[in-house]
């Protein structure tokens, strides 16, 4: 190697000041370091496995004025100095209300307190445990990152063009007949039961103490016009599409309710399922607890078992378990992002049935874990797609629901055999309606 192509190490801490996509392979990035005036350029692959991230994969922070840590090589090349990036640390957030979003929706955020310019773990806990609006949680950590105390703005979402032209691609893509590993095929939704659902009278409602007056996180409904006429019959929806798994009534089952929170699905199942035997898997220990209390209230607690648990951790738990019931059914109402898809992977590998309805599209990052469908797109697609998804107010031409298809669509394609179904119920009980479903005895 000649001295002009010599390799050499590098190592500088910096605050992102431009950023520019310039090809489908590298993101263009210009670092200010301190005390310097001059900005070095450097050159970050997309491809997620060329690169360390640190102290997560899976949540991408470089937005401006993030201030980062990068190691590598540079050399010359044609007589500019070239840097290879090979680790990359984020060492303060930027002031950018989706990554500090992801970044909350870890299960051990509080850790990183420090990337959110805040003085130790107890102020973010504190913040966490003290505020209940999560739009007043991030509002104060974009205060404290950009020094800027009530001149911070939410602004609202919108769809634009670019995400727009993505969702035209994938669309596109979807439709086109190939049979390479990457192909997919794009799914219309089948709607096998009507909107007229018969809810068991004899159920009481799942309301905390004092809580039926109380105005749910669902908008200006209260929590038991909220239940009564949207949760309720989302859950029965489940009932009676598992009812429809032929014989399904007349034998022994256990199902895995993942992320099942305060027990509305499963206990809704194990009244209608009397030979059911639920497992119930949240990492809100506050839910678990008053999923126990509900079951009791239905007289189903001898069939429910509340396992307050990363589902991460369950996961690889049961992967090495010696003895564990057997899971024949995987449930999943309302699985935040990721979430989903490590119930879809669950099933997969452990050749159970499904019903599955994923929400919250772009939260929920399980790093390491890594969704199918997201090998089936770049980074920009997945981060539109997503946010298409969410910005139901603005979806002028059913942009939301599409997005919802074209993700659901690729979901589906990591089982081969063909015998998952994309389907949906009412958007009158939820806009999040697309349910995945796997019945390997119809």
């Amino acid at each position: 190697m000649s001295s002009s192509s010599k390799q050499k190490l590098f190592d500088f801490t910096g605050i992102i000041v431009r950023k520019k996509n310039i090809s489908k392979e590298f993101i263009k990035l210009a670092i200010q370091v301190a005390d310097n005036t001059k900005t070095t350029t450097i050159y970050i692959p997309r491809d997620d496995l060329a690169v360390v991230y640190t102290p997560f994969d899976g949540i991408h922070f470089l937005y401006l004025e993030a201030t980062i840590n990068v190691t590598g090589y540079s050399f010359t090349k044609d007589g500019m100095e070239m840097h290879h990036v090979q680790h990359c640390t984020l060492i303060k957030c930027a002031a950018n209300v989706k990554v500090i979003k992801d970044m909350l929706s870890l299960p051990n955020c509080t850790s990183y307190a420090i990337m959110f310019n805040m003085d130790s773990q107890d102020e973010l806990s504190t913040l966490l445990a003290t505020e209940k609006s999560q739009k007043a949680i991030v509002m104060t950590i974009m205060a404290r990152l950009s020094g800027k105390a009530k001149t911070v703005r939410w602004r609202p979402g919108r769809i634009k063009q670019k995400d727009l032209d993505i969702l035209h691609q994938k669309e596109a893509e979807g439709n086109t007949d190939s049979n390479n590993l990457t192909s997919w095929q794009l799914c219309q939704p089948c709607q096998p039961l009507n909107d007229q659902l018969s809810i068991d009278g004899m159920l009481s409602v799942n309301l905390p103490d004092g809580g039926t007056d109380l105005v749910s996180t669902h908008g200006k409904l209260t929590r038991k016009e909220y239940l009564d006429t949207k949760k309720n019959n989302q859950t029965q929806w489940f009932v009676e599409r598992i009812r429809n798994f032929h014989n399904r009534d007349k034998q022994p089952l256990t199902f895995l309710d993942v992320g099942g929170g305060r027990g509305d699905l499963a206990v809704h199942i194990a009244v209608n399922f009397p030979n059911a035997y639920l497992i119930v898997v949240d990492c809100n220990e506050s839910s678990i607890a008053a999923g126990r209390e509900y079951a009791i209230k239905c007289n189903v607690e001898d069939r429910i078992e509340f396992v307050h648990q990363n589902f991460s951790d369950y996961y690889a738990e049961y992967s090495v378990k010696e003895g564990a019931n057997r899971v024949d059914v995987v449930v999943a109402l309302h699985a935040c992002g990721d979430l989903s898809d490590m119930a879809l992977k669950f099933a997969q590998q452990n050749e159970c049935d499904f019903v599955i309805c994923p929400c919250c599209y772009p939260k929920r990052y399980l790093a390491p874990f890594k969704p199918f469908w997201h090998s089936l797109c770049n980074e920009d697609e997945v981060d539109s797609l997503s946010r298409i998804v969410e910005l139901d107010n603005e979806s002028r031409n059913d942009e939301s629901r599409r997005a919802m298809l074209v993700i659901n669509s690729m979901r589906r394609r990591a089982f081969e055999e063909g015998c998952v179904n994309v389907e949906e119920f009412s958007n009158k009980f939820s806009k999040r309606n697309i349910v995945l479903v796997r019945d390997t005895v119809s």
